[in-house]
């Protein structure tokens, strides 16, 4: 998709999660911000990722995680392209509380994070636009990445 066509398509269908992401981009002015396929990457210093519209904020660790989770949130943002004023409540909220209200469950049961439906469908869209997989369980957990619940 051209560029331009995705920004503007973030600005108007994806316009709620657009705002919310501009405004934690001013908040993280301080962070070091790149251009990514359209998308305004942000490496911020925080362990989670997160998608907002077309902004897209990963952690400033210094190591390859924030790197390969770049695709993984450039999945999101093809979802907000798609489901634009329903991205939050379809996508935005039951990542977030996946992502922070089951974590010692996934931990203790050894699941693995992109099992669950908006992570998984997530990775899909950010590998069809790297041509490989990379995104995969960090957890210690090897075997269960199909694994379901």
């Amino acid at each position: 998709m051209r560029e331009w066509l995705y920004r503007l398509w973030q600005c108007t269908w994806g316009l709620p999660q657009t705002l919310a992401g501009a405004l934690l981009y001013l908040r993280c002015r301080r962070s070091p911000h790149a251009p990514f396929h359209g998308a305004l990457h942000t490496r911020w210093p925080r362990r989670d990722g997160l998608s907002l519209g077309m902004f897209i904020f990963t952690p400033d660790s210094g190591d390859d995680w924030g790197g390969r989770m770049v695709w993984h949130e450039y999945g999101h943002t093809f979802q907000s392209l798609l489901l634009g004023p329903l991205y939050l409540p379809v996508i935005g909220l039951p990542s977030a509380l996946w992502c922070h209200c089951f974590r010692e469950y996934r931990r203790r049961k050894c699941v693995p994070y992109a099992v669950f439906f908006t992570e998984r469908w997530a990775d899909r869209l950010g590998d069809k636009k790297r041509q490989r997989w990379s995104y995969g369980d960090e957890d210690d957990c090897a075997g269960y990445q199909n694994r379901r619940i």
